[in-house]
């Protein structure tokens, strides 16, 4: 037979496992992280020098790329770090959510950073045509979508910076 002191450490034990199970249920799960933002201007500002400074590195790779000083590969991998650096910042600019008087503003910015990755997307394809060796008349194609796709980005941006309010 089961002593006395047995049976209320058991019920101890069934009651603490029941109770914990309970709260683990009952508690609200957390869906992922969110963040709130205050000052909508502080906060686009820091995308943008954020995608300055990634735009400093890709200018400088595609430098060295037209002078042979980065390899079509190494070019590839950093614009592919780049490009996700910049689905990061898109990330940031729609989980912020602005308020209706800055959604013109991020709205542009957002589609600047997109045209921006295309532009990535675009110089990656011309490393590739470098890399095998690409007649010259593709690559001046190829440069010519490069240089008109980082002219609407930047346009956006422009757009974007007078739609602050």
């Amino acid at each position: 037979m089961a002593s006395r002191k047995g049976i209320i450490v058991t019920g101890i034990i069934l009651a603490a496992i029941g109770g914990a199970s309970f709260m683990i249920w009952f508690l609200p799960q957390n869906h992922g992280s969110t963040f709130v933002v205050s000052d909508y201007k502080a906060e686009l500002d820091s995308v943008k020098e954020k995608q300055s400074l990634i735009i400093a590195d890709t200018d400088a790779s595609m430098k060295g790329l037209s002078d042979k000083t980065v390899s079509p590969d190494n070019y590839t991998s950093q614009a592919q770090v780049a490009s996700s650096q910049v689905s990061s910042l898109v990330t940031e600019l729609v989980e912020s959510n602005p308020p209706a008087e800055w959604k013109q503003s991020y709205g542009a910015y957002y589609e600047s950073l997109k045209k921006y990755n295309d532009y990535l997307a675009e110089t990656m394809s011309l490393a590739n045509k470098i890399k095998s060796g690409a007649p010259q008349s593709e690559i001046s194609d190829e440069m010519s979508k490069i240089t008109s796709l980082k002219q609407e980005s930047d346009t956006l941006a422009a757009k974007s910076d007078q739609a602050r309010p």
